[in-house]
């Protein structure tokens, strides 16, 4: 069955010349989108990061970061003119908002950019990458672990959803005859008691030929029969993976008809049920958006 887009990970190593803390955060997204913050300047890393997450996820916008105490043989040095920008900026800032102003080196080397390293080497950029992929591929494990735990029970919502659209789709079918039988006998009593004004007498063809139109114009079936079909590809796609830009689809095929649907009601009861079954729809649409 699809995933949940929203995930979490987190996974950490520790060694003698390098330890590494690594949290994923995935939220929606049409496209997979991947920012990553790695603390240090490591292309070649970074590249093979977002690389991983790509075999991991099809969309969603993920967010990775690493906080990473290397000791390399390129060496690693703090940028001293960040760093003193950082304090200036946080200095006039507490002094204006009257806040205190406590302000710890350690702190501010953990913010970006205040880290830099120094003639890092391919050789170097590889030792560093064989030491973070298994974490990253843990934090990324945990991560899908949870989004897999968070779409089946989206994918038992929507089933549950589906479960109740047929029953309202049953109850409009039954109510259609009952929507005529009572457009008919309205209509008679008004344009009777018109013509009993006028003097006239009713005709039962003109009022038959009204009927038939009425009935033209309110017919659903076609609506009815098009929105079971659209739940059918819906359950049939809560079993695929991947499947939630089909299930968005779906979703707003089912809106165009439940629309539909409500603009030829005309009977209280229906279009109360119809109602119920747009809210229903509308739920759909909203979960979907959180299936990969």
């Amino acid at each position: 069955m699809p995933n949940s887009m929203t995930g979490f990970g987190q996974a950490s190593v520790s060694g003698r010349n390098m330890s590494a803390d690594v949290i994923v955060r995935c939220v929606n997204g049409k496209h997979l989108k991947t920012k990553m913050h790695l603390g240090i300047n490591m292309p070649a890393v970074a590249e093979r990061i977002g690389a991983l997450v790509a075999e991991y996820v099809r969309r969603g916008s993920v967010d990775v970061s690493v906080r990473l105490d290397w000791s390399g043989a390129g060496g690693v040095a703090f940028n001293e003119r960040v760093i003193t920008s950082y304090v200036q900026q946080l200095r006039h800032i507490t002094a204006k908002l009257g806040l205190p102003a406590e302000i710890r080196a350690e702190q501010v080397a953990m913010l970006p950019g205040a880290v830099m390293t120094e003639g890092v080497s391919v050789h170097e950029a590889d030792r560093v990458w064989a030491k973070v992929r298994p974490v990253v591929r843990e934090a990324l494990d945990k991560m899908v672990r949870m989004r897999a735990s968070e779409g089946r029970k989206l994918a038992a919502e929507l089933k549950r959803a589906c479960s109740r659209m047929d029953r309202l789709l049953k109850r409009i079918e039954s109510q259609i005859p009952k929507a005529g039988t009572q457009y008919r006998e309205r209509l008679t009593a008004r344009v009777s008691a018109l013509l009993k004004d006028a003097g006239s007498r009713l005709e039962p063809g003109s009022l038959a030929r009204e009927i038939i139109m009425f009935a033209e114009r309110a017919d659903i079936s076609e609506e009815l029969c098009r929105m079971r079909a659209h739940i059918d590809h819906c359950l049939e796609a809560l079993g695929a993976d991947g499947s939630g830009r089909k299930l968005e689809f779906i979703a707003q095929e089912m809106h165009r008809e439940a629309n539909t649907m409500a603009s030829k009601a005309s009977d209280p009861v229906m279009t109360e049920l119809i109602i119920d079954l747009r809210g229903e729809v509308d739920s759909v649409r909203e979960q979907v958006l959180n299936l990969e």
